[in-house]
């Protein structure tokens, strides 16, 4: 797909500009790159080399103010700098069609296009060992240090817990019946464990997802790129917190919403599958906006309203009346979930506030000062960078225009993932973090597969017709966000 399909009003943007006075060299090649290449790509490569720069400055910036990528500090300079000049290499045109040429060729002697889903599965299986190897090494974020000495008690008084009821229950089983007795496992041993776990089964339905979302080779493999890079992956290596089986369930909402939008699976599948995931940590009740789009849809598509209700209100009234059950059977029921135990972290307060005279401990900033823009910019670049900035770019480039394209990605699948992207987006805008966004990090990382999901598809939908862009596309992700998220893995790793 060229240029000149798409982009009549950058057309009439670099005539002008060849007017100007000061047009000559740089501007008859910045007009050539326009004309011969699509412009979602060179967004791509400026936004690329955007992180590579914030990487590089990184060893100058205040971590304070630039956490979302003071991690790379963890590399020695001259090692940083190496390794950010190396992975620029890829925004270079030449550059990424040899390198994708040798990895083509690579991928063509290994029999994985048949029986996709048996290497699917060999390839989650493998990266168990990865996120066990490379398993945070420190209990510094979130509420690690208080699961773990709450946790270690036979008759935890924290095993009954609104904040997330069935994850602590399970954790907390899964140590004093079973790791404990057996093999002497601490309680962080056990959250280990279940977030390599959960990570295995992740890496699986990534690769499922994209194998179903995306027609070729390249669609799939910017797809599954876009995911299995997040930041939010760090959640998957050994993490001792209560937000990992969620980012599975997240996945899997999607995956099955996706399917229900296409007639491949039922409505109330999605409808279970968001319950689950709300009874392992309520903070994914914000997904409910693109569950009541998947509803109507599907009653647009002459579905009984009697059966869409059920199928909608069932599955959550069932799990819903399994938690409470659980709550009540530990004298944590009702009361405790309106009393000391209601939602909103220590203070019990839910949101950010509008207007702030002082810092408190519980509350660091007013929601539209400055310090919370900066947190809040800091976690999207921690975790989802390209997620954010890609589906803005094609947003600004090309909103609103119709394309043409084959059969693929649709419009409802983007507007199901818009709407699950701006619910967590909302979250983690709006939601009161206890001691700042910075050191509850963990509680908004699920964002990343939204947004990236999201990216994903609009990037596809878009460039359709031309799957050297995605290819290209494709190797500029997996290189410079695997730098990124690989940078904050091992800054756990070695504990800082």
């Amino acid at each position: 797909m060229k240029y000149t399909e798409h982009a009549d009003g950058w057309q009439k943007s670099i005539k002008i500009g060849a007017n100007l006075p000061l047009s000559g060299g740089w501007l008859n090649w910045f007009k050539q790159r326009m004309m011969n290449d699509e412009p979602m790509i060179i967004f791509l490569r400026m936004v690329a080399l955007l992180i590579l720069i914030l990487h590089g400055m990184a060893y100058f910036l205040p971590a304070e103010t630039w956490w979302g990528v003071a991690a790379y500090t963890v590399f020695p300079p001259w090692l940083g700098m190496t390794l950010a000049f190396g992975a620029a290499a890829v925004t270079v045109p030449r550059f990424n069609r040899r390198a994708r040429a040798i990895l083509a060729s690579v991928w063509q002697r290994l029999p994985v296009q048949s029986h996709p889903r048996r290497w699917f599965f060999a390839a989650a299986v493998a990266s168990a060992p990865v996120f066990w190897l490379l398993r945070i090494r420190h209990l510094n974020w979130g509420d690690a240090r208080i699961l773990v000495a709450g946790l270690s008690q036979r008759d935890a008084p924290v095993l009954y817990n609104w904040q997330a009821p069935f994850t602590v229950f399970l954790h907390q089983r899964l140590w004093a019946l079973i790791a404990d007795p057996l093999w002497g496992w601490g309680v962080d041993t056990v959250y280990a464990v279940v977030s390599v776990l959960a990570g295995v089964a992740f890496v699986f339905l990534a690769l499922e997802w994209a194998f179903e979302a995306g027609q070729s080779m390249p669609e799939r493999t910017l797809l599954a790129g876009l995911l299995l890079t997040g930041g939010g992956m760090e959640l998957f290596f050994g993490y001792v917190e209560n937000y990992t089986i969620i980012s599975l369930g997240i996945l899997a909402f999607l995956w099955v919403g996706v399917r229900v939008l296409r007639g491949d699976s039922p409505l109330w599948a999605a409808s279970l599958v968001l319950a689950l995931t709300n009874a392992f940590h309520p903070s994914t009740v914000v997904l409910w906006g693109a569950m009541a789009f998947l509803a109507w849809r599907c009653r647009r598509r002459g579905m009984p309203l009697p059966l869409l209700v059920q199928s909608v209100l069932l599955p959550p009234l069932m799990v819903g009346s399994a938690v409470l059950s659980l709550m009540e059977m530990g004298n944590h029921g009702i009361a405790a979930f309106l009393g000391d135990d209601r939602p909103g972290g220590g203070d019990h307060i839910w949101f950010v506030p509008l207007t702030l005279a002082a810092p408190t401990e519980w509350q660091r900033y007013a929601m539209f000062s400055a310090a919370h823009f900066a947190d809040w910019g800091n976690e999207i670049l921690l975790t989802a960078p390209f997620g954010a900035a890609m589906p803005v770019g094609a947003a600004v480039l090309f909103g609103g225009r119709q394309h043409h394209r084959k059969e693929g990605i649709r419009r409802a699948d983007v507007a199901f993932l818009a709407i699950a992207a701006l619910g967590y987006v909302l979250l983690t805008w709006a939601w009161n973090a206890d001691y700042g966004i910075r050191k509850d990090w963990d509680l908004f990382s699920p964002v990343s597969i939204v947004l990236n999901a999201l990216a994903g598809v609009v990037w596809v939908r878009l460039l359709r017709r031309d799957d050297d862009a995605l290819a290209e596309s494709a190797l500029i992700v997996w290189v410079v966000m695997g730098l990124h998220t690989a940078a904050w893995v091992f800054s756990n790793v070695w504990g800082q």
